[in-house]
């Protein structure tokens, strides 16, 4: 048993790997050529010696026969180190290697024994030499393929020391003993020699299998750093890559063509994932993301950036092209998203900005195009607005707004006007705070202008809280029973820091809970619905009261409605510009002012201006009002005289 073991690690191929085998292949189509040229060589040597000596058979058809026959496989295998075949012809063409190494080693040395009595001593000595280096040469080329040696001692060396161990001549029997101990020790050595490249060929493929996991690695590390988990489109960095490259390209070479950067926002997602939750936002999302493509140029590069924002690299277009383009993709967007659990409606707003005529820099162009994606969600939502100089106007003054606001004193800088909110007798049931700003280097700065720019700077925080410190200090210069309204931003309410210091404020003030009104608009509560809803549940458990403001030009959705902790809405002025003339209007305030009976809410109106319009409101079932037909927004120091002109009148009513 051990010694058929001994025979099998011996004459085993050791071709179990492909790859190995692919290495045995390459490293003797580089030697074999070498050894067929030098058998050559000394076939021919030997056979010129015999000529004339020994038969021609033997010395000139048969070494002519063995000459072609290694001519054509040298050929053979040095065309193979130009045309690799497949890993099953290989195999084959390694075996016949070991084959015909066998049965040409042991013809040529019975060949050369055939000649051995044709000659004198001097030329049975080359036969021996021929013998010996021809062996020796086969086995040396042959190496990676570790049979072929103990093959050849087997079939040539010992049969050939036997032969000269029967000669007369008493110096042969000391060459065979001296052959086969030399050609033997080589043969030790070389069986090392193939253990140590074995050993080199199945590392490299260890390192080669490992460098292909590592790129497999890298390439999926690369597609998770670079692709949106969720919806398979580029993320932000694989966008922010794309647009410095084309910026580079355009500047490298100045044949790349001009583009455009897009960023477009859902209105309406964040209801979706209140209502519905957070799986129906992300198929949402996805369908979004198969549905944009789908809708623009095939060359678009479309990436989501994070929520439910999306940016865009546009090709080439002009600027009504460019809006045209962004419009079909809204479209494509409008049409309802159908899921098991509901149908949903969205739409979406879109700001471009175009290279280089907007910006030069990437990260300027993504700027502009996140300014145009502002004003348009500000002025035209759902609409597509490209980024030109009126909005670079915008982002001056905007600048200098943050500026100033980072360096006045709000108490000095910011005072309050109120203006009172009345019931359906004219007669007040409160007064709502509206911060104005006269800055002497800007001038007077509209409230929508500083509130935003301080929102976008992080300093409404700043503004608010002084602001309400002073609001509290005026009302309670007012009547009991007049509330004191107080408006709140979405960074007001979700910013821990701000709600802790208002209510350390009306606690210092000593100023009751309960005649608070604290607003804050539909829009800003979808900025973080959750955390918005735990803010006004705060203030409502302290005994404020909440209104939701500007009722109707956000997300308006009864299906979070009922979820809000509001005590009043306050539909917005735009409901009631055409009341007198449009029966939809009508309808609409009748139709809130109804769902506001049905759910216990406060109805105020903003913006009365004529007798018509408050008396269809107070027929409506209205229960408040505020606007210019009862009064202007007024100081501090007038409403003393405001009340007293309302309490004469209600006397002589």
């Amino acid at each position: 048993m051990q010694i058929s073991r001994w025979v099998a690690k011996v004459f085993g191929d050791g071709s179990d790997l492909p790859e190995f085998r692919r290495a045995q292949y390459s490293e003797l189509s580089r030697q074999v050529p070498l050894m067929y040229a030098i058998i050559i060589i000394n076939m021919v040597m030997l056979a010129l010696t015999y000529v004339g000596k020994a038969p021609a058979i033997l010395s000139i058809w048969l070494p002519a026969v063995f000459v072609a026959v290694c001519l054509v496989r040298a050929l053979r295998m040095a065309y193979g180190r130009h045309h690799v075949p497949s890993d099953e012809a290989m195999g084959r063409a390694l075996r016949t290697v070991v084959v015909l190494a066998c049965v040409l080693g042991f013809a040529v040395s019975t060949w050369s024994l055939a000649l051995f009595s044709y000659g004198d001593v001097f030329t049975q000595g080359q036969n021996i030499f021929f013998t010996a280096i021809t062996i020796i040469t086969v086995m040396t080329c042959l190496r990676p393929l570790h049979q072929v040696a103990p093959a050849l001692f087997i079939l040539v060396i010992v049969p050939t020391a036997v032969f000269l161990a029967l000669q007369d001549n008493n110096v042969f029997p000391a060459v065979a003993i001296n052959m086969v101990l030399a050609i033997g020790g080589m043969i030790l050595v070389m069986q090392r020699s193939h253990s140590d490249f074995r050993d080199r060929i199945y590392k490299q493929i260890e390192l080669d299998s490992q460098r292909t996991q590592l790129e497999s690695l890298n390439g999926a590390i690369s597609l998770l750093a670079n692709q949106d988990s969720l919806t398979g489109l580029a993320n932000r960095r694989s966008f922010l890559n794309a647009l410095d490259q084309r910026i580079a390209d355009f500047k490298g070479d100045g044949k790349t063509a001009g583009f455009a950067v897009g960023i477009l926002d859902l209105d309406g997602f964040k209801p979706v994932n209140d209502v519905f939750g957070h799986v129906v936002g992300d198929r949402l999302l996805q369908e979004v993301a198969r549905r944009l493509p789908a809708s623009l140029p095939p060359e678009t590069l479309v990436a989501r950036l994070g929520g439910d924002e999306f940016a865009l690299i546009l090709p080439p277009a002009g600027v009504e092209e460019l809006q045209e383009i962004c419009r079909r993709a809204l479209a494509a967007l409008a049409h309802p998203f159908t899921f098991p659990e509901g149908s949903v409606t969205i739409s979406a707003t879109c700001g471009i900005a175009c290279f280089p005529c907007a910006a030069e820099t990437g990260c300027e162009l993504f700027e502009k195009a996140d300014f145009a994606l502002c004003y348009s969600k500000q002025h035209d939502r759902g609409s597509v607005t490209v980024f030109s100089d009126l909005h670079e106007a915008g982002i001056k003054k905007a600048a200098a707004v943050a500026q100033r606001l980072r360096s006045v004193v709000v108490e000095q800088a910011f005072h309050l006007e109120y203006q009172p909110i009345v019931d359906r007798n004219g007669m007040p049931l409160g007064f709502e705070a509206l911060a104005r700003w006269r800055d002497p280097v800007l001038g007077d700065v509209r409230p929508d202008v500083f509130i935003r720019v301080a929102e976008q700077a992080g300093l409404i925080g700043k503004i608010t809280v002084p602001l309400f410190r002073s609001a509290l200090r005026a009302a309670r210069s007012w009547p009991d029973d007049l509330r004191l309204s107080f408006n709140l931003s979405a960074f007001d309410v979700c910013s821990e820091t701000t709600m802790t210091a208002i209510l350390a404020e009306i606690d210092a003030a000593n100023f009751p809970p309960q005649r608070l009104m604290f607003e804050i608009t539909e829009s800003a509560i979808m900025q973080d619905f959750s955390r918005a809803v735990d803010a006004l549940s705060l203030l409502r458990s302290k005994g404020a009261m909440v209104a939701l403001d500007d009722f109707g030009t956000g997300y308006s959705s009864l299906s979070y409605m009922r979820r809000l902790p509001i005590d009043r809405i306050k539909v917005d002025r735009s409901f009631i510009l055409d009341l007198e003339n449009e029966a939809t209007a009508r309808d609409i305030v009748r139709a809130i002012s109804s769902m506001c009976q049905s759910l216990g809410l406060e109805c105020i109106v903003e913006g009365v201006e004529t007798h018509a319009q408050l008396h269809f409101l107070a027929t409506s079932g209205c229960t408040g009002y505020q606007g210019y037909f009862f009064s202007r927004p007024m100081p501090q120091a007038a409403i003393a005289g405001y009340l007293g002109e309302q309490e004469q009148l209600r006397k002589t009513a």
